[in-house]
């Protein structure tokens, strides 16, 4: 949900229901800092000292509730005697801050309120950091506990977005892949469904009966949109879009579009409008079959002697197989005949390209693929691929083609963020290993020379 709806307070509530239900759970209320977490806490201790709480259950707190060292400022026990007679040794509610010791601990119900923060949402450390400590809580959770996550997007592979991608991968009783669950179920809103303040608001503007205001309209969210100087925390923050279509990564103003009609094949050659075409692709591996998570992107480039390169094919698909890899590879090859195909290599994809590499060679295809393990030097991968990509299009020597994939293409190369890039960095990494060929000399005719007899020739 969005910033300014109120999404803390819904989950505190949340949580007195679920210790209303049941007296014995354990629940853990985790936060990017102690600080945070405790804070809420402190909200949700209120829900149940509330009059109108105890009238109606006052079975859950002892009497003296609120004065005893029972409850604490990181947590506090109920008195239900469900939770006397099982004998339950733990906290009803505990605090944690992301990067407290959380050794010992155990829950049913792990609450995740604004793990991600500015502080942590905007460096590949930070946000590794989050990640790394968000993976310990598999071993404080029991079996069957729950996860209530809730926060604000900041950046694109942060780990609200890691979260969504999250799959279980179910096989059958001989191994084999039979499916793969989504992990969490989301609840994602817009502050207003169109995109510039014009469209129906999520929390309508209102007003409470003591006469405070609540919620949103198009002047409410204009004043919010202009107190901030980063538009694309403002998209974050209340779109749940980490970028600002303000702000293109790349203008789309520099895109361009050559005429496929005029592409022609020359024997094992392409040319297009008569010039020669060096041809080279790339192709971004994603190893997965769920709807969210990234695809492979296969992307096939062109280059002319004059530096311009042609788009001239996209293929993009979810496989776990590597002999899927290896056909989409394939017919690209036998379509474009590429004499180089790099592939980005990771860990997890070293076992991939070996043995991409052995069926190579086995079919007898002439082409090599060339192994790219990206180093610090070259920065994250959004810079690099702002190093490659963002001077080629300003300096108008990327050409697209209409229809097709290139509309998914362009709609990442416009993000700084986008939540796929698989055909982006596979553009970028295609263009980057591609050499622009020398252009051809025109055929010199032979010089006709006449000779005089006067002057000593001989004449033929």
């Amino acid at each position: 949900m969005p910033r300014d709806h109120q999404k803390s307070a819904l989950i505190a509530y949340r949580v007195a229901h679920a210790i209303t239900n049941n007296p014995a759970v354990t629940i853990m209320y985790l936060s990017s800092t102690s600080d945070l977490a405790e804070k809420q806490l402190g909200f949700i201790k209120d829900i149940l000292d509330s009059p109108i709480y105890k009238r109606y259950w006052p079975e859950m707190l002892h009497p003296e509730e609120g004065k005893r060292k029972k409850w604490a400022s990181n947590e506090f026990c109920v008195d239900h005697p469900l939770r006397i007679a099982e004998g339950i040794r733990d906290p009803t509610v505990f605090t944690s801050g992301l990067t407290s010791s959380k050794t010992g601990l155990h829950c049913n119900i792990a609450v995740l309120d604004d793990m991600v923060v500015q502080e942590n949402a905007y460096t590949r450390d930070g946000r590794s950091k989050v990640q790394s400590q968000y993976s310990l809580l598999a071993s404080i959770e029991t079996t069957e506990a729950l996860e209530w996550v809730v926060g604000t997007r900041y950046h694109a592979k942060d780990l609200y977005a890691k979260m969504q991608e999250m799959v279980a991968e179910i096989v059958d009783k001989t191994g084999n892949l039979v499916s793969q669950e989504d992990i969490y179920e989301v609840y994602q809103r817009e502050v207003e469904n169109v995109g510039d303040g014009s469209g129906e608001f999520l929390w309508t503007r209102q007003q409470r009966s003591d006469g405070k205001w609540f919620g949103f309209n198009a002047k409410i969210l204009a004043i919010k949109r202009g107190q901030y100087l980063d538009r694309s925390q403002f998209r974050a923050q209340y779109y749940n879009n980490p970028n600002d279509p303000d702000e293109e990564f790349i203008d789309s103003t520099n895109f361009q579009y050559y005429e496929r009609k005029r592409l022609e094949k020359r024997g094992t050659e392409w040319h297009y409008s008569g010039r020669p075409l060096a041809i080279f692709a790339s192709i971004d591996f994603a190893f997965s079959l769920r709807a969210r998570a990234d695809y492979t992107a296969l992307v096939v480039v062109g280059v002319d002697s004059d530096g311009n390169y042609y788009v001239l094919d996209i293929d993009r698909f979810k496989t776990n197989k590597i002999s899927e890899y290896f056909s989409a590879i394939f017919k690209a090859h036998i379509q474009w005949g590429f004499k180089k195909i790099r592939a980005e290599v990771n860990v997890a994809q070293e076992a991939i390209v070996t043995e991409l590499q052995t069926r190579i060679r086995f079919e007898g295809l002439s082409f090599s693929i060339d192994r790219f393990r990206p180093s610090r030097s070259l920065g994250s991968k959004e810079e690099r691929m702002e190093a490659i990509l963002k001077p080629r299009y300003e300096n108008l020597a990327i050409w697209h083609y209409h229809g097709g994939l290139c509309q998914e293409l362009e709609d990442e190369v416009r993000q700084e963020r986008p939540p796929h890039d698989d055909i982006k960095d596979a553009l970028a990494n295609a263009v980057d290993i591609a050499i622009i060929p020398r252009a051809k000399k025109p055929k010199e005719e032979k010089q006709k020379v006449i000779y005089n007899t006067r002057w000593g020739g001989v004449q033929a």
